[in-house]
């Protein structure tokens, strides 16, 4: 019989037969390359009466190639049968067969997954006829269909499953009308469906889907036919991602880089993939960074890893749900410790700080917004001019005072609107500071040799510090000095019975003129505002002790000093914009951390300073108090981010919130990386018309995100992972080491670990927010990390890195 040619169908054509039901042995295939059809007819005989089924295998022949591959039962598919009836009355024979796949591939499928509309089709060569010589006809009385097969149009029956290898499925009835006295009845069926491999495909097979940069493993490749036979033929390979692994010739990968790439293996029609990981090979404080969407899924070998992704987006937080399979708890360093506090030195209250905070980067913005309106004004460039600032202060006469001149000084922020007058008197005259007290300020204030005491530390610690890394400010009042105006309008600022506080303020305002630049609140000078002591609480009920304003003073004029010579410089000297708050807020706790430097008697920047390079020595109580003073709120405001990263980053600004801690901390690890001229980065970063990000990078002459990035991971494996090169150190601080007597580690590091399976998802705040999530692999196991946002790969601005911790 010649083979039914039917170009259309890519797929396979399976010869089976009842035989299943008689026991007869399985035809085995051929372990030779079959030729390109293949029939084998296989005649059954049914006994009607005891509904036994006896088949006989004929010769096989040979159609031409254009034609479909077929083969036997028990070879490649298998009929069974069970439910024998017999109706003999209405000559109704009934048998419930079901077929199953015993190839390599797919049955019912042309993809390997999706059903076909023609299913597992049993096909019936030719009608069905009694056997016992009667001659009287049998046909199949309950098919699914016809269609053309072989030499005519035959009835069949369709099994709309996809069978995977070895599946066997559901039962189907057969019905056969068979006339009255027929004692016998023969068949030749043939299974018919589409496959994802009609020509046949190679199997590739790596001895490991995973693969450390660097390594090396041989590939095996099995050229087989259709129906899973192995056979002979030239295998050429090929990778999709030669930068992540390449194959040469004969199979041997080389595992290039860390990713993913699909090695393909192709023998003439037939093909085979795939698809191997790299993993990154890292040795103990070694480091892995990447982007998203490509950091999306990566993979690691044995070991304990710190996974921190980076939200480098200028503008919204983005969530991210990181998901880890094949890992387990981290144990080792970097870990939390649980070392007592000391009792010389404690951090300030970070929620009162961050309350105050949020009161001044509120100005910190006004202050930009209004900069940026002015420098749109006619004539504002002729309002900054030395003719035009002659004018007084209100009602204050420019120049050097006398100690007791009374000056009247507006309060209220803004340009516009009624001034709110405050009538000062002058209480202390120095070199570079002029300190001016207001006289409805609350009794128990201040004293006179007090004034006397803090003007002689800024003009002998902030005046200096700043102007020597910063330059100096301007002088539109030609007094050759900064007004520091004492006055309980900083204290009004503060809602009542509050314990947020902010100890001095900066108004960028009082650089404009009042009458050029229609500034008319503007004071026209360069005036720090300051808290002022409030024993009782007079001022809103909000007490304020001697001692507690004391000793904050000179840090707040220092850290604002700053912001006036920073807002001078670029309204005078360069025409430019306000700083952006978070940069801006840097570089005053950098001026903090000045200070601090200035007073400790010998420690300096680079010097990894420890716990007891403040506790112990000659200078320990020097040092000490030096910390007390300039540091605290730095590390206080610090410890506030690490402990949550995920919801503030160091180059994020918003009226409500700043990462103070973090800004600062960054600006160390860009000092200290960088390793030069610390005084001549502050400078640049200061003189400048940039802002922001882009003057970071004008500064550094790097891209200020892969710095944020590391500088990520060097907070947190800094000092306690052996191996870490210098973009993972903070050179200038022992961060462990100090914080381990300011609380105890643990209550500092937001450590996340992660769970096997188990997803973690957090919104990360833009501008750096982060996390500090652990994880490990066991010895000889891989892991695999997939980070997903909304359920797919995010994009930039994530960023990665990760670093091996033990």
């Amino acid at each position: 019989m010649p083979p039914f040619v039917r170009p259309a169908m890519a797929g396979l054509l399976l010869f089976s037969a009842l035989g299943a039901c008689t026991g007869d042995d399985p035809v085995a295939p051929s372990s030779q390359t079959p030729p390109p059809v293949e029939l084998a007819q296989i005649d059954c005989r049914v006994t009607v009466a005891t509904g036994a089924l006896r088949c006989t295998s004929a010769a096989p022949g040979t159609g031409d190639a254009s034609a479909l591959i077929v083969g036997g039962q028990g070879s490649y598919v298998s009929l069974s049968a069970s439910n024998f009836s017999y109706d003999a009355v209405g000559g109704t024979f009934g048998i419930d067969v079901t077929v199953q796949n015993l190839i390599p591939q797919p049955l019912g499928t042309a993809d390997g997954a999706t059903p076909h509309g023609e299913g597992v089709r049993i096909f019936f060569a030719e009608d069905p006829m009694a056997s016992d010589g009667s001659g009287l006809p049998v046909s199949v009385a309950n098919a699914t269909d016809v269609a053309p097969f072989l030499s005519g149009v035959q009835p069949y029956f369709q099994y709309d499953e996809v069978l995977s290898p070895n599946e066997t499925s559901n039962p189907k009835p057969w019905l056969f009308s068979v006339p009255v006295g027929v004692a016998s009845f023969s068949f030749k069926v043939y299974v018919s469906t589409r496959v994802q491999f009609p020509n046949g495909w190679v199997d590739l097979t790596p001895a490991a889907d995973t693969m450390v940069e660097g390594g090396t493993q041989a590939l095996t490749a099995t050229v087989r036919n259709v129906v899973g036979t192995a056979v002979s033929g030239t295998v050429t390979f090929g990778t999709s991602d030669p930068a992540v692994g390449t194959v040469d010739a004969a199979g041997l990968m080389t595992a290039v880089a860390p990713g993913r790439t699909t090695i393909t293996a192709t023998s003439g029609q037939r093909s085979g993939s795939a698809t191997l990981a790299v993993c990154p090979n890292l040795a103990v404080g070694g480091v892995y960074t990447a982007t998203m969407p490509g950091a999306s899924s990566i993979c690691f070998g044995e070991g304990e890893y710190a996974y921190m992704p980076v939200n480098l987006s200028s503008s919204s937080s983005l969530s991210l749900s990181i998901t880890g399979s094949g890992i387990i708890g981290a144990t080792g360093q970097p870990s939390p410790s649980l070392a007592p506090r000391g009792p010389l030195m404690s951090l300030s209250s970070g929620a009162e700080l961050e309350r105050g905070d949020a009161m001044h980067m509120a100005v910190l913005e006004r202050d930009r917004r209004l900069a940026a309106e002015l420098r749109g004004r006619p004539g504002a460039r002729i309002g900054r001019t030395a003719a035009a600032r002659g004018g007084a202060r209100l009602a204050v006469t420019p120049g050097t005072p006398a100690l007791g001149d009374l000056w009247n000084l507006n309060v209220a922020s803004g340009c516009s609107g009624t001034p709110d007058l405050r009538t000062g008197r002058v209480v202390s005259i120095g070199q570079r500071l002029i300190i001016v007290a207001d006289t409805a300020n609350p009794a128990g204030g201040f004293t006179t040799a007090q004034y006397d005491s803090i003007r002689l530390e800024f003009d002998s610690l902030a005046w200096p510090v700043n102007t020597a890394n910063f330059g100096e400010p301007t002088d539109t009042d030609n007094n050759q000095r900064v007004v520091a105006f004492f006055t309980r309008g900083v204290n009004e600022m503060s809602p009542p019975a509050t314990s947020a506080v902010n100890y001095g303020y900066f108004f960028a305002r009082d650089l404009y003129a009042a009458s050029a630049e229609g500034c008319t609140r503007s004071n026209v000078g360069e005036i720090l505002y300051m808290l002022v002591p409030d024993p009782t609480g007079a001022v809103n009920s909000n007490v304020r002790g001697v001692s507690e304003v004391r000793g904050r003073t000179s840090r707040v004029m220092a850290h604002e000093l700053q912001h006036l010579i920073n807002a001078s410089r670029r309204v005078y000297l360069h025409d430019a914009p306000l700083e952006e708050g978070w940069l801006n807020e840097g570089l005053s706790s950098i001026t903090e951390e000045l200070m601090f430097y200035r007073t400790s008697v010998g420690l300096a920047p680079r010097g990894n300073i420890v716990l007891a390079n403040l506790t112990q020595g000659t200078f320990a109580s020097r040092r000490v108090a030096a910390f007390n003073t300039y540091s605290n709120d730095n590390f206080t405001r610090l410890r506030t981010w690490l402990q949550r990263p995920d919801t503030s980053g160091a180059f994020k600004s918003t009226e409500t919130n700043t990462a103070r801690g973090a800004n600062w901390a960054f600006l160390r690890y860009a000092a200290d990386r960088r390793n030069g001229d610390d005084a001549t980065l502050w400078f640049n970063l200061v003189n400048t018309t940039a802002t922001g990000t882009a003057n970071l990078q004008t500064a550094l002459g790097v891209d200020p995100n892969e710095w944020l990035r590391d500088f990520t991971s060097a907070m947190y494996v800094d000092d306690a992972v052996a191996g870490i090169g210098p973009a993972q150190q903070v050179t200038s601080w022992n961060f462990r080491s100090l914080y381990a007597q300011l609380g105890g580690l643990v209550n500092v590091y937001g450590r996340r670990d992660l769970s096997n399976g188990t997803a973690l998802t957090l919104s990360y705040s833009r501008g750096g927010g982060t996390a500090f999530t652990r994880f490990g692999v066991p010895t000889g196991g891989f892991a695999g990390l997939t980070a997903l946002s909304g359920g797919v790969p995010p994009t930039s601005p994530f960023s990665l890195i990760v670093v091996r911790t033990k």
